[in-house]
């Protein structure tokens, strides 16, 4: 099986949007779909699930706006956004979902809210935070999320890598996000195999969000 760095994988994706136009909107599109599939195909009644999807600043928590939507309009019992202030979102695409949403009437809370809540009051995570530019420790409210979720009972689901893992080394900070399943997209990373990636990624689903062939070969 075909591994990549995030380096390649970046590479990827830069040939994907510039040489062959597919818009960034598409494949996030394309990711969030795999990601709310994945969990509905797991979760068939969602009218019992309390949803938390925790989502960053840039294209990963995008992936996690965009999923959002999916999730909500399967009509789980409840479902919270958590992220950064908007004014904050460095990804265009990811602020156009962070819109949708809110026009939604999704419940968005700021992040750091999430310290506050009773973990209780959740089944399922959706881990967004952090994608595979990650490198280095979780700091801050982000290392304190980490080690709620991982004290917890909650299923996680990583979008594209687990928050806190370095997709290319394979080493993870301290607070990891630790995951029942990352949903990868393109290609598998060399992370998942290495130093603490099999330890935190759980089963790795690789999906197909439209790149062109070629430059997955």
């Amino acid at each position: 099986m075909k591994t990549v760095t995030s380096r390649e994988m970046f590479e990827i994706e830069r040939q994907a949007i510039d040489i062959y136009g597919i818009p960034t909107s598409v494949l996030m599109e394309n990711a969030a779909r795999c990601v709310a599939e994945t969990i509905l195909k797991d979760f068939r009644f969602m009218k019992n699930e309390r949803i938390a999807v925790l989502a960053g600043k840039g294209n990963n928590g995008g992936d996690g706006f965009a999923a959002a939507r999916y999730l909500f309009n399967a009509s789980p019992k409840s479902l919270t956004v958590f992220c950064p202030e908007a004014s904050s979102i460095k990804s265009g695409t990811a602020k156009t979902n962070h819109d949708i949403i809110r026009k939604m009437g999704i419940e968005i809370k700021l992040l750091n809210e999430f310290l506050n809540e009773d973990i209780k009051n959740f089944t399922i995570c959706v881990d967004a935070l952090f994608g595979i530019g990650f490198s280095g420790e979780l700091l801050g409210d982000y290392a304190l999320i980490g080690e709620k979720v991982n004290r917890s009972f909650l299923k996680c689901y990583a979008v594209d890598v687990p928050s806190g893992l370095d997709a290319s080394t394979g080493i993870a900070s301290k607070n990891c996000l630790k995951s029942c399943k990352t949903i990868t997209f393109g290609l598998a990373k060399t992370g998942f195999y290495s130093n603490d990636g099999p330890k935190v990624c759980g089963e790795i689903l690789i999906k197909d969000i439209g790149f062109p062939k070629i430059l997955l070969q």
